[in-house]
């Protein structure tokens, strides 16, 4: 007979349906087990395979490093070359020789390895272990932050609406924290949940260390903030391995450009392409050419615009073509804004400052996944707004229902992907669609 514990994983694991261990015919052979499976139905009775394994349930000894690597789960099936090495793992319990057999019950079929009641137990704590140490080291984290929170006092009113901002969503994360520490959720979502946990943590510890440095310095460069956190030598390069993800995930939490709170020397601004009337509190520009503003201009002034259809383009070259037709733009009151492939914090803000003034908004990307990404993002900006909304779709038409527009565009992407240039129209098609 064999042990329980042997019985109770290989019946759960290892058979497939209908199958089970024939135990009357097992045959010991040196110190290794062989195990009979049988197959039963309504009418016949057949063995379907055989199961050679180690008795062993508790081992002093630590699997070999490839066996873990290699067998992860019970469902893992490896075709290996025996040899003595192979012996010894199946006596330790560690790995199943499984034999499946013809309809004769004799010649065999496939000869493959499986993960054996020892390996499996190791990898269950192991997987206990590395569940602990997540714990810890989020709760190391949560009291972090815990003598951080409510320290923060910014310098001035946008500064202090940003450290708000970064206040409430440490707060949420340090719910979910709890949560997780508690056992009540298996990881964390409130962080970007496609980075591995170790990422995920380092972001957290990144947030707490923006905040206090953010509290206290006017400006601050990237380096300052790790050294400050850390206080130890290299403390200013813990950061640095994610910094082109850390920057983007704070500024889509922010919905701000972090020089706002005050990170300077980053030697990134990002510009704003359009073309048409435009007037802040510091700066006016009229129709005639392609402008540019920045990401930090459009945080710390406040647009309008006499136009009053507002074109939102994925590429720069649309907005180009749109803007040598200055009379149509000063005919139609057009004003054209490049998104430059990615909808950015300042896009959103620019967006915002400006729907309010025209009647009506149309948005033209490419026909591809990103595109239809793009449309469906500009959107949400937009339709608070209660404006007029049209969408440009496959072959040059408008449509003026969201649900509709992506009907048509996920359609035309399975039909063919085409950039936004290939059929940009002409000054016939966009006044037509600005009457319809």
């Amino acid at each position: 007979m064999i042990p329980s514990e042997w019985k109770n994983y290989l019946e759960e694991h290892i058979l497939l349906k209908n199958e089970e261990l024939h135990l009357i015919d097992i045959n010991v052979n040196n110190g290794n087990v062989d195990i009979p499976v049988i197959k039963r139905t309504t009418r016949t009775r057949r063995t379907v395979s055989r199961l050679t394994i180690g008795i062993v349930t508790e081992n002093s000894v630590a699997p070999p490093n490839k066996l873990v690597k290699v067998f992860t789960s019970p469902k893992v099936r490896k075709q290996l070359t025996l040899s003595d090495e192979m012996y010894e793992w199946i006596r330790n319990g560690w790995l199943i020789r499984e034999y499946r057999f013809e309809k004769d019950e004799r010649t065999v079929k496939s000869e493959q390895y499986r993960m054996g009641y020892a390996l499996f137990r190791y990898q269950q704590s192991m997987q206990k272990q590395e569940v602990e140490e997540k714990k810890q080291l989020i709760h190391e984290w949560k009291t972090r932050w815990e003598d951080t929170n409510g320290t923060g006092e910014g310098k001035d009113t946008l500064r202090s609406e940003l450290l708000d901002i970064l206040e409430n969503r440490l707060n949420r994360i340090a719910d979910e924290g709890q949560r997780f520490i508690e056992g009540q959720v298996e990881k964390m979502e409130t962080v970007n949940s496609s980075w591995r946990f170790r990422k995920q943590l380092l972001f957290l510890h990144f947030l707490v260390a923006l905040y206090q440095i953010a509290t206290v310095e006017h400006h601050y460069d990237w380096k300052q903030i790790g050294a400050r956190y850390y206080r130890k030598i290299g403390g200013s390069k813990e950061f640095d391995s994610y910094k082109k993800d850390f920057l983007e995930e704070v500024e889509r939490i922010l919905e701000r450009p972090l020089h706002l709170l005050g990170l300077a020397s980053l030697g990134t601004i990002t510009p704003i392409f359009f073309s048409g009337s435009m007037s802040g509190e510091k700066v006016t520009y009229s129709y005639g050419s392609v402008h540019a503003t920045t990401d930090l201009a459009v945080f710390t002034d406040t647009f309008q615009t006499s136009a009053e259809v507002l074109w939102l383009v994925e590429n720069r070259g649309v907005l180009t073509r749109m803007a040598y037709e200055e009379e149509f733009l000063l005919d139609s009151r057009s004003f054209v804004l490049g998104i430059d492939g990615q909808l950015r914090s300042a896009h959103r803000q620019l967006i915002g400052n400006l729907v309010p003034f025209v009647k009506q908004v149309i948005i033209w990307t490419d026909v591809d996944e990103a595109g239809l990404t793009i449309a469906k993002e500009v959107f949400q900006v937009t339709k608070n707004e209660q404006v007029l909304t049209k969408w440009v779709v496959p072959p040059l038409e408008i449509v003026t229902d969201i649900e509709q527009f992506e009907a048509r565009y996920k359609q035309s992407i399975q039909d063919r992907k085409e950039e936004q240039e290939q059929e940009i129209g002409g000054v016939g098609y966009w006044k037509n669609w600005i009457k319809l």
